[in-house]
């Protein structure tokens, strides 16, 4: 997993404690960001913020700060893009 310096201050995906600027951390797009201890860089993401409100797959509104977030992939022929879609507590096996 790739080490980066981190460019602004975030949430651990496995501890939820603050990663701060400047911070050397532990990141992937799937699974974000993390302090690059082992027990957080080898642990699940448990604490991927969502920051915005949004619309679960299965119809369910979702609030800010609860579900989890889910990272799509699109490899199209216009060359794909990321996007992030919320999975309500139901969904997301809370």
């Amino acid at each position: 997993m790739p080490i980066i310096v981190a460019q602004k201050d975030g949430t651990c995906r496995a501890c939820g404690k603050l990663v701060r600027k400047g911070e050397e951390a532990d990141y992937t797009a799937e699974q974000g960001l993390a302090h690059p201890e082992p027990q957080c860089s080898a642990a699940p993401a448990l604490h991927r913020p969502n920051r915005r409100a949004g619309q679960c797959r299965c119809g369910a509104s979702v609030p800010a700060g609860a579900g989890r977030l889910r990272l799509l992939e699109d490899r199209g022929a216009a060359g794909g893009g990321k996007s992030w879609a919320v999975d309500c507590a139901a969904c997301a096996g809370l």
